[in-house]
Order: structure tokens, then C-alpha cells, then sequence
């Protein structure tokens, strides 16, 4: 990839998500420093759409309509024309120093450093410290995490800072489980150079801190203040070597997601009242949102009549041997899985296959991730099978379709990581040959299940495919008119399918609620007991007729004690307080924020002003000239974070 296409990418990627850090920019394009720094360069001092927040990301400060155009050399000055064009763009300012937020802190230390200090030189003693730093860091930076300090032998580590993820909390634990993991192979390598053994304690806590720049003299730090820091601290005290532990805040965050242990109430320093402890178990293999709430009941779907009505149209075409392909688009909390659930209902008791691809954040950059879930989940693998039992599987399944076994089960066997036996001929084909005889088998295997009975193929999450899934599905949608193939694909709006439209694909917006549709998913919720007028009139305001918002402000109402039940309806138990933001959904809202982080300062302004603001006020309050905040508002109005 030439200088000037990673350059276009990185602008593109610059652009689209308001800020990205330097890790992501090397993890991204595959760059070495020397590299990155050229790259900075061209971006910040040649185009000047981005500056340099505290030596570790760039932040978008480019007008939203910027074409992005081959670059000049970082050699090359800019032309007059191009110095018209960057005065011409708004430079908004950065966030303020210091930011309220909700965010989860891990506490990780090591067990018995003080012995292993006095078994060791210290020269030993520190190349172990350094490589267990290593590892955790390794892990840690495979989630997003942030390491805000190493605290000797122990790390500080911030998920939510500096930027949101929806599910901060599952990847804290996700990273803990992981540096536990890490370590097996760290110490089998310590055991065998130095004859000893490291053991870790992870603590792990959920709450809101003020975060920003702390210390002076030339040495200054981001931190978080607030008691959550110290809570994950005395959390990780509690943990058994090798464990993970977390605060009651954090479990019910994760719940679902992971098998726990309650440890009971602990008292904790510092803190008037016991808190609850559980300590992580491991993944429980629930891979999405509607699987959790599923295990709890899920509330009549309200509003979706019209969706439902053409979705089960295309399944009779696809019956007909008409493939069709759904592309099913919203933001986040619409309700795009839970239509798709709503499909699955009306067409089980139907003769068809069910096959389900599942995009992650966590592997964007892993080849094929999902496709090689789900084949792992086909061939019920288990964690511990054996590769040989593995490898026997993939025979068997094979075996029942008419392919030649020598030519399919390398390639499959390569792609799943298996090692080939003896009577299989190696691969001799060239990486880019191999890519796409594997896609071809993939493509062969998928297509041989519709001559068999209608295959209802589904992708959740396109937004975070990776390059070779998306791959394979571009040849799967070209396919798919002539087979008995329902492709239901399920993406959030920024990403934007790659196919051109034609008869058999169809392209679904899902919008947000009406009010009485609002209303009627509360009644769902409350279990059909009406809540008093002003709560009900909060509600319908405060979650702008996005699904999941309304289910989840109504269960924080509900168990909040601000109600009590009388004859079958709930009433007002004292004063009625502004309705806060649930902790279930601080993350994905700042989430959203921080992709904007070059006009965030405007929402925030906005957001200290009220729910409701005049353009007027703003002006009179805010720093910026006219033209830096209608910039800014407009970046904010088509994220839709503003009307």
C-alpha cells in the first residue's frame, strides 16, 4: 500500500471516528514508528485537519465536508489554494481538561512480590517485572484498555478512558481472564530459566470519576478521582491468586456474559456500607444482548408490525427458491436483533438450516473470526478437544457432501488452525490463491445446505466485519438469487453495505419509536401495571423512542424505590428527581460522544445548559465564533446526538 492510500485510509478512519489513538494507527496499517511519525506529520502539518492531543492520538479538527484527495509528498508545502481551504475549516477546541464519566478500573498486582524480591538479583528480578508488564500490557491494549500508572509490580488500568466502548466493563473482565491466561505461558518459559512462578490478582470496579490532567513540575499524568480507583484496589486485595473479582456495580453490567461466584458482602476500607463481591468464573458463551435478556423474558415487540410483515414475504420467496438477501440497518438499542429474533419465532417450526455469524470489536482484525466461529460451534468443539478428535469432525461433516476431501480439508483445515495429516497433500498455493480457494470452499459448503432445505444465513454486527468475511459475503450475495438462501444481515449506519442494488436485496431502516408505541413498550416492561403520568412523560422524553433505552430506564425506575404498587399500578412513593442515565447504558452513550471527539466540547456546552437549549444561549455562552459552532452543531445534529 503506498504512502498516499495509507494516508487517504488513516484520514477516512481520522474523519469518520473523531480521534484515533497511535496504537490504533500502527495496529491498523501495519506501520513501524518511523512510519508513523511521517504519517503524523503529513496529517498535522500539511493538511492540518488533525492536532496532537498529548503525544498519544490525533484529534479530527477538519471540516465534516472535506474531500479526501490523493496527498502531496510530507516534503511538499501546501498550495495557496489548499491554505484557502484549511482557514476556511473550523478548528473546534479540545474537551475540557477534566471530564465527569463513568468508567471501569482494574487493579492488578502481583501475589508475594515482596518474597520473590528476595529470591531474586534484583537485574533478575526486574527483567521479570518487565516481562509480566509485558504481558498484561499485551492484553490489555487487545481490548482498548488504558494503563493510567505501574504502580511498582501492580497496574492501574482504565476502560472508558480516553475513549468509550459500549461494553467497557465485559472487556476489563475479558482482559483480566486474559492476562490470567497470558501468564500459564509465561511461567512455563520462568520455570524453566529462573525455577519460578508468578501469580496475579485482578480486581475490577464500575463507577463515576472525574478524569483529567493531575501532577505538575513537568511530570503530569491522566487520572481518575473518585472513590472507584480505590474500590478496584481493595477489590483486587480480596482475590484468590489467579483470580478476578469485581464489585456488584460491574456484575451487573457483565451479567449473562460470564458464569460468577458470589463472595458474599465485604467490608471494604474507606466505604460506610458491606459491598457485595463476586469472583469471574469464566465466559458463559452468551454472545449478544438479546441472549442475555432472553434468559429473563423478553417484552412483547411493539411497533415492528410492517418489518415483520416483509421479512416473513421474503422467507416465502426464498421457499420458492428465489434467494434474498435483507440488509437490516439502525443504531444501537433500535432493535435490529431483536427483529431478527422475531423471524426466527415465525419460521421455527418450518423445515430449514440456521446458520449464524456473529461480527466482534474484539477480532475486526481477524480473518474470517466469525465464520470460524460458527464452524467451530457446528462441529461442537470444546475447549479441550483434542486437534486429532477436532480434525475427525471436520472429516465427518465433509464426507456427507460430494467434494473431493484432498482439495477441501487443507484449506479448512489451515483456516481452523489444524495440523494435516499424513495422507492430506500440503499446501503449495500462494497466500492471495489460498484466501480465495478457502472463501470458494466456504461458499460451496453453504450453498450444498440450501439443495438440502431452505438456509436462513445470519450476520449480526456488520459494522465490525473484517476485510475476508466481507469478502466471502460479497460472493455469497452474488450467489444467492438462484439457491434457497435468506441472507438477514444486521449493521448500524456507519457502515455502508458494499453491494449495488438489485431485486433480491433489500435494504431496512429501522426508526425510532412514536410515542404511543413508547408507552406500549412500557406497559411491556412494568408487566401491563401503568406507571403515574409524570414518570411515564419522562420516560417517552428522555430515551427518544429508542427500544432499548425505554426497556432500560423503565427496569432503573422500577427498582430505584420511587414506586410503590397499589391495586395492580405503581404511584409515586415521595418527590419525583430527575431520571438519571442508567448505568447500563452511561458507556454506550459516551461511546457515541467520543467518536465526535472534536465537537464534543459544543454537546457538553450544550448539555450544561439542559436537555432543551436555544441557539441563542449557546452563543452567549460559548467561546467559539459563529462559524466553529454551527460547524459543530451540525456535526452533532447528523450524529443525531442533537435535533
Amino acid at each position: 500500500m503506498t504512502f498516499e492510500e495509507v494516508l487517504n485510509q488513516a484520514l477516512a478512519m481520522l474523519q469518520r471516528q473523531g480521534r484515533v489513538s497511535y496504537r490504533a494507527l500502527k495496529r491498523q496499517f501495519g506501520l513501524d514508528d518511523a512510519y508513523l511519525e511521517d504519517l503524523k506529520a503529513e496529517i498535522i502539518a500539511v493538511h492540518q485537519l488533525a492536532v496532537d492531543q498529548d503525544g498519544t492520538m490525533l484529534v479530527w479538527t477538519g471540516d465534516a465536508g472535506v474531500a479526501l484527495e490523493p496527498a502531496p509528498q510530507a516534503t511538499q508545502r501546501a498550495t495557496p489554494q489548499d491554505q484557502q481551504h484549511i482557514q476556511a475549516a473550523p478548528v473546534l477546541p479540545p474537551s475540557p481538561d477534566a471530564e465527569r464519566r463513568q468508567l471501569t478500573v482494574m487493579f492488578c498486582d502481583l501475589v508475594d512480590s515482596t518474597v520473590l524480591s528476595g529470591q531474586l538479583d534484583p537485574e533478575d528480578l526486574r527483567e521479570v517485572v518487565r516481562a509480566y508488564q509485558a504481558t498484561c500490557t499485551e492484553v490489555i491494549q487487545r481490548f482498548d484498555g488504558s494503563i493510567a500508572q505501574y504502580l511498582g509490580d501492580g497496574l492501574l488500568v482504565y476502560f472508558g478512558y480516553p475513549q468509550a466502548h459500549e461494553d467497557d466493563a465485559q472487556r476489563a473482565v475479558r482482559a483480566a481472564l486474559g492476562i490470567i491466561d497470558t501468564m500459564r505461558t509465561l511461567n512455563t518459559r520462568l520455570e524453566q530459566d529462573k525455577g519460578i512462578h508468578l501469580a496475579v490478582r485482578l480486581g475490577i470496579h464500575t463507577g463515576l470519576v472525574v478524569v483529567g490532567e493531575m501532577g505538575g513540575s513537568g511530570r503530569q499524568e491522566q487520572l481518575a478521582l473518585g472513590e472507584t480507583p480505590n474500590v478496584a484496589a481493595r477489590i483486587q486485595g480480596l482475590a484468590a491468586p489467579d483470580t478476578v473479582a469485581i464489585s456488584e456495580a460491574t456484575a451487573r453490567l457483565i451479567q449473562g456474559y460470564f458464569v460468577c461466584d458470589d463472595l458474599g458482602p465485604h467490608t471494604l476500607r474507606g466505604l460506610a456500607a458491606p459491598m457485595q463481591v463476586y469472583r469471574v468464573l469464566g465466559e458463559s458463551g452468551v454472545q449478544s444482548r438479546l441472549e442475555v435478556a432472553s434468559a429473563r423474558g423478553l417484552t412483547p415487540l411493539v411497533g415492528r408490525d410492517s418489518e415483520v410483515t416483509l421479512l416473513l414475504e421474503r422467507w416465502e420467496h426464498v421457499k420458492d427458491g428465489i434467494g434474498q438477501v435483507v440488509v437490516l440497518s439502525g443504531e444501537a438499542g433500535i432493535g435490529k436483533s431483536r427483529l431478527v429474533q422475531a423471524l426466527q419465532d415465525q419460521v421455527v417450526r418450518e423445515p430449514h438450516t440456521r446458520v449464524e455469524c456473529r461480527c466482534s470489536p474484539y477480532h475486526q482484525h481477524s480473518a474470517l473470526a466469525p465464520v470460524i466461529a460458527h464452524l467451530e460451534r457446528v462441529l461442537a468443539w470444546e475447549r479441550d478437544t483434542a486437534p486429532q478428535e477436532k480434525l475427525s469432525k471436520l472429516e465427518d461433516a465433509l464426507a456427507r457432501h460430494p467434494w473431493p476431501l484432498q482439495e477441501v480439508l487443507p484449506l479448512l483445515a489451515a483456516l481452523l488452525s489444524l495440523p494435516l495429516p499424513a495422507q492430506y497433500q500440503p499446501l503449495t498455493l500462494t497466500p492471495e490463491r489460498q484466501k480465495q480457494k478457502t472463501l470458494e470452499a466456504l461458499l460451496a459448503w453453504l450453498l450444498a445446505e440450501t439443495e438440502q432445505q431452505p438456509v436462513l444465513f445470519i450476520v449480526e454486527d456488520l459494522h465490525w466485519v473484517d476485510p475476508s468475511t466481507l469478502e466471502w459475503l460479497n460472493l455469497v450475495v452474488e450467489q444467492s438469487p438462484t439457491a434457497r438462501l435468506y441472507g438477514l444481515f444486521t449493521c448500524r449506519p456507519e457502515f455502508t453495505p458494499p453491494w449495488p442494488i438489485r431485486t433480491h436485496l433489500t435494504p431496512l431502516t429501522l426508526s425510532r419509536l412514536p410515542r404511543p408505541q413508547v408507552s406500549r413498550l412500557v406497559y411491556g416492561v412494568t408487566g401491563g401495571k401503568s406507571l403515574p403520568s409524570e414518570i411515564l412523560m419522562q420516560i417517552m422524553v428522555k430515551t427518544d423512542g429508542v427500544p432499548l433505552f425505554v426497556e432500560e430506564l423503565t427496569k432503573t425506575v422500577l427498582e430505584s424505590g420511587l414506586l410503590r404498587e397499589v391495586e395492580g399500578a405503581y404511584e409515586l412513593a415521595g418527590p419525583l428527581p430527575p431520571l438519571a442515565i442508567p448505568t447500563t447504558l452511561q458507556d454506550s452513550l459516551m461511546a457515541r460522544l467520543d467518536r465526535l471527539a472534536a465537537v464534543k466540547a459544543v454537546a457538553q456546552l450544550g448539555a450544561t445548559i439542559g436537555r432543551q437549549f436555544g441557539y441563542e444561549l449557546l452563543r452567549a455562552v460559548s467561546p467559539l465564533d459563529e462559524a466553529t459552532l454551527q460547524h459543530g452543531l451540525r456535526q452533532l445534529v447528523e450524529a443525531e446526538l442533537v435535533y
